[in-house]
């Protein structure tokens, strides 16, 4: 695999049925993510047998039930000065777990599509909207993002993308925002 600037890992929509979930799955661990987290809702759905085909299609990223808890170690907004604290705090302990900045993303070719995306996403208002907490914006604009956010001490980028048809270009677009060039860019 090629250098990565930030580990990536996806959030399944709470409302989504087991087939989505096999997809998104699927796709995640084909495009290199570390991990799917499904909320703690949607696990309670789950039976044994639709678990084990996520645990199967995620591979070789993992399965992650995530009860969306705030704990030391993760972050949910895109600040990089809450991400210095988080790190500074995990430093000092010496807390070796990586520190996840968790945050709703929606990138679009032009900044309206990224707006379009998240309105009609259900999930994405207030402070829960990309634009307020999240990564938002062209690909630019949220490359930009992303690289304060390493600079500052993130380690994993928990992705929770709008609810869209083309969820597999929602996916590779967010990859390429931490390979490729991206990297290079970290030590300028």
């Amino acid at each position: 695999m090629s250098e990565t600037l930030l580990d990536l890992a996806v959030m399944v929509r709470p409302d989504a049925d087991a087939e989505e979930c096999e997809l998104m799955a699927r796709l995640a661990g084909r495009l290199g993510y570390v991990a799917v987290h499904v909320p703690t809702d949607v696990d309670r759905v789950l039976g044994d047998e639709d678990r084990q085909r996520l645990v199967d299609a995620a591979e070789p990223a993992m399965l992650v039930v995530d009860d969306q808890v705030d704990t030391i170690g993760i972050v949910r907004r895109n600040d990089p000065g809450l991400v210095r604290q988080a790190r500074e705090e995990l430093d000092r302990l010496e807390d070796r777990r990586p520190l996840i900045v968790a945050v709703p993303v929606s990138i679009g070719r032009t900044h309206n599509e990224a707006v379009a995306r998240a309105s009609r996403d259900s999930r994405f208002v207030g402070d829960g909207h990309p634009s307020n907490s999240g990564i938002f914006g062209t690909f630019e604009q949220a490359q930009v993002q992303v690289l304060e956010l390493a600079r500052a001490g993130a380690e994993v980028l928990l992705v929770a993308l709008p609810h869209e048809q083309d969820i597999a270009d929602l996916l590779a677009q967010v990859r390429a925002l931490v390979v490729g060039a991206t990297p290079a860019l970290f030590d300028r």
